[in-house]
This record gives C-alpha cells, sequence and structure tokens, in this order.
C-alpha cells in the first residue's frame, strides 16, 4: 500500500505539471494517504502531498515566491489532517465496537453454557428435593403410626393382659374390656386422621389445655395411676403444629411412663411464657441412667420438636423418678391458619 501510495503521488505530479485540471487526482491523495498508510505515516503522506501540491522542490528551484504557493498547500494539508484523524476515531470507535460486540458474544455463550448447567443443577436439585421429599414423609408416617397404632395396640394389650389377671372378677374384666374397645375405636380415628395429615381428634375440636386434660385424665383411669394437669400463665391460641408437637410430646412421655417408669403418681405441667411453650411430664417411678440410648418414641419427640427450632431435655436417675422438659416457640396462630 505504501508503494502504491508513492506510485499515485508521482502520477498525480507528473499530470499535475502537464495541465492544472489534473489538480483533483492530486487532491484524491490526501486522502488516499489515511487509507494506504498505517498510523504516523499517513500524516507524513498528507504533508508529502501538501508539498507536491505546491510544485514541490521544482517550485523553490524556479525561484520567484515559492511560499505563495505553498501556504493553500499547507492549508488544504491541515484540513486533510483533520479529516483523516475523524477518520482514525471513526476506525478506533468501529474496531472498539467489534471489541464490545465480540466480547458480548462470548458472554452470551457463557450465558448459554451457565443456563445449560443451571437447568441440570436444577433436575438435580428438584430430584434430590423429591427424595427428602420422600424421606421427610415416611419420616412423618413413622412417627404418626408410632403415636397412634403402636401406642393404641400397647394400651389394649395392657388392659387384655389386665384382664386375663382379673379373670375372677368380672366387673373388673368387664371394665378393662371397655377401655381397651375404646383406646382400639380412638386408635382407629386418629389413624385416619394421621392419614389426612389433620390434627389429632381432641385438637381439632378443642384447645390444647382442655384436649391435655382430657388426654391425661384418660391415661390415669386407664393405667389406674393418679395423674393431674396443671397450666400456668395466660392460655391462648397456638400455631397448629405447635399444639400437635406438645400433644403428642405429653403422650409419648405417658406412654412411656405406663411401659417402663412404674409410676405410682405422674403429673403434666403446661406453661405458656412469654415467647415460649414448655410441657413437663414427672413421675416417681424407677427411672433410668441418662446415657441409656431413649427409643423411637423419644428420637420421634425430638425429631417433632427439632422442626419448630425447640429443644427436649430428659432428666433422670435410678430409683428417682424422671421428668421431660419440652420447649418450643410460642409461634401464634391465625384465622386463616385455624380456618385451615
Amino acid at each position: 500500500m505504501a508503494l502504491y501510495f508513492a506510485g499515485l503521488l508521482a502520477l498525480a505530479w507528473v499530470l499535475v505539471a502537464r495541465h492544472p485540471a489534473y489538480a483533483l487526482v492530486m487532491l484524491g491523495c490526501f486522502p488516499t494517504a489515511f487509507v494506504a498508510l498505517p498510523g504516523w505515516y499517513a500524516y507524513a503522506g498528507v504533508v508529502v502531498t501538501a508539498l507536491v501540491a505546491a510544485g514541490g522542490p521544482i517550485a523553490f528551484q524556479s525561484g520567484g515566491e515559492p511560499w505563495l504557493g505553498l501556504l493553500p498547500a499547507l492549508a488544504g494539508a491541515a484540513f486533510a489532517a483533520f479529516l483523516g484523524w475523524i477518520i482514525r476515531a471513526m476506525e478506533t470507535e468501529v474496531e472498539r465496537r467489534l471489541a464490545a460486540n465480540r466480547a458480548l458474544e462470548d458472554a452470551n455463550e457463557r450465558l448459554v453454557r451457565l443456563g445449560e448447567e443451571n437447568a441440570e443443577l436444577q433436575g438435580r436439585l428438584l430430584a434430590a428435593a423429591r427424595q427428602t421429599g420422600v424421606a421427610g414423609e415416611r419420616g412423618r408416617m413413622a412417627r404418626e403410626i408410632h403415636d397412634t397404632v403402636a401406642q393404641g395396640l400397647s394400651g389394649i394389650v395392657t388392659q387384655l393382659e389386665a384382664a386375663e389377671e382379673a379373670a375372677h372378677d368380672p366387673d373388673a374384666v368387664r371394665r378393662r374390656l371397655a377401655v381397651a374397645r375404646s383406646l382400639a375405636r380412638e386408635s382407629l380415628t386418629e389413624v385416619r386422621r394421621s392419614l389426612d395429615g389433620l390434627r389429632p381428634g381432641p385438637l381439632a375440636e378443642s384447645r390444647l389445655p382442655e384436649a391435655l386434660e382430657s388426654l391425661v385424665s384418660g391415661w390415669s383411669a386407664a393405667h389406674e395411676v393418679p395423674a393431674g394437669l396443671t397450666v400456668t400463665g395466660p392460655a391462648r391460641l397456638l400455631h397448629p403444629e405447635v399444639e400437635l408437637t406438645l400433644y403428642r410430646a405429653v403422650q409419648e412421655a405417658l406412654a412411656n411412663v405406663a411401659r417402663h417408669a412404674g409410676a405410682g403418681r405422674t403429673g403434666v405441667t403446661l406453661s405458656y411464657m412469654e415467647d415460649v411453650v414448655v410441657v413437663d411430664v414427672r413421675d416417681d417411678g424407677v427411672g433410668f441412667s441418662p446415657g441409656e440410648s431413649g427409643g423411637f418414641g423419644l428420637t420421634a419427640m425430638r425429631q417433632r420438636v427439632v422442626r419448630l427450632a425447640g429443644s427436649v431435655e430428659v432428666e433422670s436417675a435410678p430409683g428417682q423418678g424422671t421428668a421431660v422438659s419440652v420447649t418450643v416457640p410460642a409461634i401464634p396462630s391465625t384465622a386463616g391458619q385455624e380456618a385451615t
């Protein structure tokens, strides 16, 4: 391109020397310098073109006033240089925009790849969520079956064994059979409600203190162990999950007392505090060593309570009875939740 520009400039010089009309060819050399020559060489080409347009060395050698012809040429060269600078600026802007477009295309490609990776990750998360949901539902069903079927069957077995031992007393046998029949019906109702994911029967029709009072009195009558409920603090409606957790905790603790404690007396305390609700179940039975691991019932109780950011504490010692304390946040109920 540099050789092309030099040849064009020489041709223009020759033509202008033959006839002034060929000055148009000379004018075309000014923009051609910025097309053919790189960088600052283009401005040098403009200056050389101006010198040629003014007559070049021949004008200086011919005497007279060469500057008079050089000034217009230099003015034209300055104007051409200005135009060339604009051309260079436009080229730079075009290159910048092309680079920006290439960067944008690269970014779009990365976004596409990220989108594909996101879709794959989302699929994995959905699969994990399904597995977690299945595991959670299995755990819920296991807890519900333990709290309903297992405890009901255990109570029925206890009543039937007591009826067998009292075979010589028809009234005692009838009483035990009546209790066993009542436990079977209650267990069947609880199983149906658990399968539907509803609240237990007593909580569906009454508030927590009344439901616990009925539970404690029924347990006391069935197992012939004196038991009472004490409520402290102003009772208030709580979130259904909170009330269900407390009810199941008392139910499980009383079932453990009946199976293992051999207690002569049991007390249940329901305490409404400002931000938590606490239920305590205490007995004067045989107790156990705190180092012993609890069965599934205690594990299920802890799982329920932990889901509500609560805590379970068990205090016991051989021959000194047992105390189970459950603390959960006092999450209030709303009208919409109660309707549900």
